[in-house]
């Protein structure tokens, strides 16, 4: 991922309206369903989870639930990586985990993973890297969603269905990171077509 596909951090935050205000401890379960928090706890009840950092939220509806999830996580960088003794589903939830890193290559490859083995559930994880500011996250993006089968294209229609104004949210954000330090954005700016994909997936049936 080279230099100049990233800006400065700041940037996220000035693109956006605020995340929620920030929290000293935060039960990362919540960021999954209801059905999937038992092993989200099992996974994340290590302190190696978890860091001093003060943390901001977002919040999302995921059939019918509120999910809480972390703008930014902060743990030692293999934790989401290691799979030795995770089953599929705890593999899942540490990748989903692991595109909330602050370092940008983790966030990329915990991506990859995902679209290796996607689940309806992971839906709110890929559609928020659409508006971060690594184009090569968000070409990963649009490299696969035309291959992904029909029950995941139908958990990103509905996900997209369920939260209009967060993905109009994220739209503004891939204009915004566009302009920062180049020119106006393109109709061929990955981030647009994307954008385009999903709202398209909204509207089938």
């Amino acid at each position: 991922m080279p230099d100049s596909a990233k800006v400065r951090a700041a940037h996220l935050y000035a693109a956006t309206p605020m995340p929620l205000p920030g929290i000293p401890a935060l039960d990362l379960s919540l960021a999954f369903p209801a059905a999937l928090r038992p092993a989200a706890s099992a996974l994340t009840g290590d302190a190696a989870w978890h860091s001093e950092h003060r943390h901001h939220v977002y919040q999302v509806m995921l059939d019918g639930q509120m999910l809480t999830i972390p703008w930014r996580l902060y743990f030692e960088r293999g934790l989401p990586l290691d799979d030795a003794g995770r089953d599929a589903t705890a593999r899942g939830i540490a990748w989903c985990l692991g595109t909330r890193h602050h370092d940008g290559y983790l966030r990329e490859e915990c991506l990859a993973r995902l679209l290796a083995a996607p689940q309806g559930w992971m839906a709110p994880f890929i559609v928020h890297l659409v508006g971060e500011y690594v184009i090569e996250i968000v070409q990963r993006i649009e490299a696969a969603l035309p291959v992904l089968d029909a029950d995941m294209r139908a958990a990103l229609a509905a996900f997209v269905r369920e939260n209009p104004a967060y993905l109009d949210t994220i739209e503004r954000r891939t204009v915004s990171y566009r302009f920062w330090g180049g020119p106006p954005p393109l109709l061929d700016y990955p981030g647009k077509r994307v954008m385009a994909c999903l709202r398209a997936l909204g509207r089938e049936a």
